[in-house]
């Protein structure tokens, strides 16, 4: 049985049908009616509970965990990072009570209060990519899903300062110790995985490719003729032509294959961070990162080009501001270009 009854400007609808209560609220009275007519027939036809609540239910039941799982299960996924998210998510709605109240109750300092705590275990950073995605969800909660929120309580709390930006360079004894430690010559054919991670980090180092985008490569994007791989979608969303050096394209000569939806570097990404994790470790180069082949790569290809777009072309950074994220160049090299 529907009840069906006008609240301000929206109208409410509650079915009631063999013990189960469901309940949504809509704009219009006719977009109620029909919900109800669909949702009572569900409940006779004895379809489970959670396939119902996907629904859009009213604000007076949903809670910001429930919120937070629906964007992992309906948006996450149509997005590049959505494994990310995804596990993301489910860790705020595991560790912290405060998504357990309804969406409609929290507010500006909830967050803040939600932020400072995170800061003490984890980094500015960290927190500020949780900020984004927190309110990424409350957003689309207000404008998709009809739950009643007038505000995002994020958009009412200043996000932590961002630490400064990273200078860690690779010098070439300490990308040798990294590579002997995964057992790689940097000549022969890879034949195990941590082989696989030197060439990547190698490969990295020569053409200033991310990480994801070396792992996303197929021999179909790799064209020795216009001597250039062709990422068909990056981190900011556009593709992307990565120029190859000569060392480039001997590093990739070595492991070409004919197959050409075979996979450049066939590794997955988990497996890819463990074995490096491991083996910087193991040298004594904990403070290195994969990434930072990226900036390595950007600061020596720099002065072998005659300007910064020629650079930002290779990188695939829109911004000045961030493109010097990646440039270090050191102080004696740069005095040593003045004297030239």
């Amino acid at each position: 049985m529907a009840t069906i009854q006008k609240r301000k400007k929206a109208w409410r609808v509650q079915v009631r049908r063999n013990g189960q209560t469901m309940s949504a609220t809509f704009d219009t009275k006719a977009e109620a009616e029909g919900w109800a007519i669909i949702t009572e027939s569900k409940i006779i036809a004895g379809i489970a509970p959670e396939v119902i609540l996907n629904e859009p239910t009213t604000t007076e039941e949903v809670t910001a965990a429930d919120a937070l799982r629906r964007y992992a299960d309906e948006v996450s996924p149509n997005k590049r990072g959505g494994r990310w998210e995804k596990i993301r998510l489910e860790m705020l709605v595991r560790r912290f009570q405060l998504f357990d109240r309804l969406i409609t109750s929290i507010t500006g300092p909830d967050i803040a209060d939600w932020r400072d705590t995170r800061l003490v275990s984890v980094s500015a950073s960290t927190v500020n990519r949780e900020l984004c995605l927190i309110s990424s969800v409350f957003t689309h909660a207000m404008k998709e899903w009809r739950l009643g929120l007038t505000a995002n309580p994020c958009s009412q709390v200043t996000k932590p300062r961002k630490p400064r930006a990273r200078t860690q360079r690779v010098s070439v004894p300490e990308r040798k110790k990294i590579v002997s430690q995964l057992g790689w010559d940097g000549e022969s054919q890879p034949t195990s995985a941590s082989h696989w991670v030197a060439f990547a980090f190698y490969l990295a180092l020569e053409t200033a490719m991310r990480k994801g985008e070396i792992l996303s490569l197929s021999w179909s994007d790799i064209d020795f003729d216009a001597r250039h791989a062709h990422l068909d979608m990056t981190k900011n969303g556009d593709e992307r032509d990565v120029p190859l050096s000569k060392a480039a394209t001997a590093l990739l000569r070595i492991v070409e294959t004919r197959e050409p939806s075979a996979r450049v570097v066939p590794i997955q990404a988990g497996h890819f961070d463990k074995l490096f994790r491991e083996a910087k470790t193991a040298v004594g180069l904990s403070h290195i990162h994969f990434h930072d082949s990226r900036r390595e790569a950007a600061t020596t290809m720099a002065p072998k080009l005659s300007n910064v777009l020629e650079l930002a072309a290779i990188t695939g950074h829109k911004s000045l501001s961030m493109l010097q994220v990646y440039y270090k160049p050191k102080a004696a090299d740069l005095a040593a270009r003045l004297d030239a």
